[in-house]
């Protein structure tokens, strides 16, 4: 799953533990007020790890341009190593900003490994526009919240342990159980009950391409290659068999 979290995670851009450590004890009393009030909003900002709120849309094989990714890099929370239903059930930013959207970059030397595709999962608090959009076949993946566009659903598998492929669940406190979700636990929607929620507008007219979908879970592997994907272990739970490679289509305009 996720790495564990450090506290430099939770400081400003720029910051660091060292430079907390330059106030003097002269100065304390002055910043005191100012420095216990400013490091627990960072800290309970962000303390959670991720809010099991999943995708409302999907597009698999599709990313936004690199100049939009560029414009937009400062403001996203990103994530390493992770599965891509991770990136599809939660969301990683926290109040103010509102995660809209998140994009999964695969990576594919662990194309072969249980829960597969891995990569890097960034949460943006911004819309990328229908115009904005690129293919990039089997590299990427992009996932839609608050209805604002995309295939219904989240399109993955669920989490799936590392060692077996079992199908599970992470809590919000980062903890993966085994097993049937528990729904009490999902906190969909959570974001509109903050002060001042309000949305972009969402995509319309927009013709979503052939291959947008096809298995309800990504392909673990390169645009013409088999599916890598080694499934489940015997008797783990979800009795997942992955899809061959051949029933996974290039989006529509698609070329090696």
């Amino acid at each position: 799953m996720h790495r564990p979290w450090r506290l430099e995670d939770f400081l400003p851009s720029g910051s660091s533990l060292h430079s907390f450590s330059l106030l003097s004890f002269d100065n304390m009393g002055l910043f005191k007020n100012i420095f216990t009030s400013s490091l627990m909003v960072w800290l309970f900002g962000g303390l959670v790890s991720a809010n099991w709120d999943p995708a409302m849309g999907h597009l698999y094989n599709y990313r936004p341009s690199k100049s939009w990714l560029s414009q937009y890099q400062d403001n996203a929370r990103c994530f390493n190593d992770v599965q891509v239903a991770e990136c599809a059930q939660n969301t990683r930013l926290s109040y103010p900003h509102v995660q809209v959207f998140a994009t999964f970059q695969v990576e594919h030397s662990k194309d072969k490994n249980h829960g597969c595709p891995y990569g890097t999962c960034c949460g943006y608090a911004d819309l990328p526009a229908p115009s904005d959009m690129e293919i990039d076949s089997m590299n990427y993946h992009s996932f839609f919240w608050h209805d604002l566009a995309g295939v219904p659903g989240p399109g993955t598998n669920p989490i799936a342990d590392l060692e077996t492929g079992a199908f599970g669940y992470e809590s919000s406190d980062g903890k993966f159980h085994e097993g049937k979700a528990d729904e009490s636990q999902m906190q969909r929607y959570h974001d509109s009950h903050y002060s001042g929620f309000k949305l972009p507008p969402a995509w319309s007219n927009f013709e979503y391409p052939t291959g947008h979908s096809q298995s309800g879970q990504p392909k673990c592997g390169t645009a013409d290659g088999p599916n890598l994907n080694p499934g489940q272990r015997p008797g783990a739970y979800g009795n997942y068999t992955p899809a061959p490679g051949s029933s996974y289509m290039a989006p529509t305009g698609y070329s090696t």
